[in-house]
């Protein structure tokens, strides 16, 4: 079907705008951008002043080391015993945005497998031992201060990473020379 006559385009009329309506609309603009103002409340990042003189909050440096890592997932499972399915477990205890735990503190859990969820699961999720949060984070402290010593006295902690503080270091060269003969 075609059109017999073109189409025409609707004029509009423009509004002149007066002196007062435009100052109207000025003042109103200016209103609402102090209203705006007022209401805004300031964050930290905008505010140098506030920035300049807080206090940097102090954070302990975490040691991590592969080696370590390693050696720790060639025990057997703090929890349940098993060989040979273990992990490096770190502590759920001071975690967070961009915080990492030291990995001298972490246990050696069984992963997950055929027909068994698996140690490390059942931790991270507090569901391993009866008696929720403090007990796993008592048992993390129990089995890393265990582990520690295992890995010690196999002889197997890296010679680059520092002793744990507060731990007995048998760092003793006797020691790793009769477990590895």
């Amino acid at each position: 079907m075609k059109r017999s006559a073109p189409l025409t385009r609707a004029v509009f009329k423009s509004r002149a705008l007066g002196p007062t309506i435009g100052l109207c609309r000025d003042q109103r603009l200016e209103e609402r951008a102090a209203r705006a103002l007022a209401s805004a409340t300031p964050r930290a990042s905008v505010m140098a002043c506030a920035t300049a003189y807080a206090a940097p909050i102090a954070k302990e440096c975490a040691a991590t080391s592969e080696a370590y890592r390693r050696a720790v997932a060639s025990l057997p499972c703090a929890a349940c015993g098993i060989y040979g399915y273990s992990q490096h477990a770190h502590g759920n205890e001071g975690k967070g945005l961009g915080l990492k735990t030291d990995d001298r503190t972490g246990v050696p859990l069984c992963c997950a497998r055929p027909g068994e969820e698996g140690c490390h699961i059942k931790f991270d999720q507090y569901r391993l031992l009866p008696g929720g949060r403090d007990a796993h984070r008592e048992a993390m402290r129990t089995w890393g201060a265990q582990t520690r010593a295992m890995v010690h006295s196999l002889g197997l902690w890296p010679k680059n990473l520092p002793p744990w503080p507060g731990d007995k270091s048998d760092r003793t060269p006797g020691i790793s020379k009769q477990i590895g003969s």
